[in-house]
């Protein structure tokens, strides 16, 4: 099965190059044919405070030519509580139920040749949501009913983890809360994870931690400038290939399609807020 990974492509009538871009992308998958496409969240430009850029987006993942799967981010429904972190760009109820009925549904499983996909809405842990409460239960609950050779990826649009060193130096904003990081970690006798599918920092980047590969798929929008965000792996505007088969370990590929603007925040494009 040949997945395209897609994720923060920011899209708006306000943004015209992140549809520029977003362009390339479907002429990419329109001239590749895969199986699915998936996008790991951030959506949109502003859908947090603006309804209109949901239905936007909505309209662009419709324009894909292939199925395609799709996770909300911090752009589209508030991000998760944290110390500093305004109320004006945190995630509520409203705004969830405002992604669901527009977009679709924030969390999903798909079993796909040999895996079982497990996506989550990423922006729900630390909220104290009714919603967060109820996407733990069903994570739980999918990930008791599998056999113990089955192979799990999760899909959620924050990197769950990544060295010790870089966790210490990161704001809090830039992965998972510790609480969720250490609640997925801490499955005894469950099924482990074979890989973990993430976007938000905008750069390509494959580690292994622990036995678990994490991926993470680069903006098709822009990229953030060094002053306001390290070098973690590739800075580079695309999108990621990869085979799903059964039985063996992905190889993924970070692809530029043809068009694709190479774009830093800050310095081509305006930033409307931190990503």
């Amino acid at each position: 099965m040949r997945v395209i990974l897609v994720s923060d492509t920011h899209l708006s009538p306000a943004a015209p190059e992140a549809e520029a871009n977003w362009d390339a992308v479907l002429r990419y998958v329109g001239a590749n044919a895969p199986d699915v496409v998936i996008h790991l969240g951030d959506l949109t430009l502003d859908g947090a405070h603006n309804a209109d850029d949901l239905r936007y987006g909505r309209r662009q993942l419709d324009r894909l030519p292939v199925p395609w799967h799709v996770i909300p981010g911090n752009h589209d429904i508030g991000d998760n509580p944290w110390p500093g972190a305004l109320g004006d760009f945190t995630v509520d109820a409203e705004r969830c139920q405002r992604w669901l009925d527009i977009v679709g549904t924030d969390h999903w499983s798909v079993a796909m040749n040999g895996w079982t996909l497990l996506a989550i809405n990423a922006q729900l842990p630390g909220s104290g949501l009714e919603a967060e409460a109820g996407q733990w239960s069903w994570l739980e609950e999918q990930l008791s009913g599998l056999s113990e050779n089955q192979r799990v990826a999760l899909i959620t649009h924050k990197p769950v983890t990544a060295t010790e060193e870089e966790l210490a130096g990161s704001p809090a904003y830039r992965f998972l809360p510790p609480s969720a990081r250490d609640r997925l970690r801490d499955r005894p006798g469950q099924t482990p994870l074979a890989l973990v599918m993430s976007g938000h920092v905008h750069q390509y980047r494959l580690l292994r931690l622990d036995g678990t590969d994490h991926l993470w798929a680069p903006s098709t929008w822009a990229v953030l400038p060094d002053q306001v965000q390290p070098t973690l792996g590739a800075k580079r505007c695309g999108i990621v290939s990869l085979d799903l088969a059964s039985g063996t370990s992905p190889e993924p590929v970070l692809v530029e399609p043809d068009g694709i603007a190479q774009l830093t925040v800050g310095t081509d494009i305006p930033n409307p807020y931190r990503s």
